[in-house]
């Protein structure tokens, strides 16, 4: 057999998959790929992306969980309607609605 009659898989994922979750991971990979060119230095700083949920049938409107560590999350939930401002104006659109804090213990999220 002749391996010019082979197609990669990854060339049918156009053809297989909907519009709908195409979009979804657009959103997911570029929040987690590029958390500190959306959000800003001074936010990524003490936070990271965690979760994002799309309500069923639904490619727009997200929740997005962070983690923030517990002696910031006051402060960073006071900046929910800026990240979230930061991420629509990214996406152009209303990708995120609501933002969740998931407090960690991890000093690693605290970067200077």
């Amino acid at each position: 057999m002749n391996s010019k009659n082979f197609k990669k898989v990854s060339d049918f994922f156009d053809e297989v998959l909907p519009n709908s979750l195409k979009q979804k991971s657009f959103i997911y990979n570029n929040i987690f790929n590029n958390w500190k060119q959306i959000v800003g230095e001074d936010i990524s700083c003490v936070t990271s992306p965690s979760h994002l949920k799309f309500a069923k049938n639904n490619f727009v409107e997200a929740t997005l969980t962070i983690n923030v560590h517990e002696m910031l999350a006051t402060e960073v939930e006071l900046l929910n309607n800026n990240i979230i401002q930061r991420i629509n104006f990214f996406f152009g659109s209303n990708a995120i609605k609501i933002i969740k804090l998931k407090k960690t213990q991890d000093l690693n999220l605290i970067k200077k």
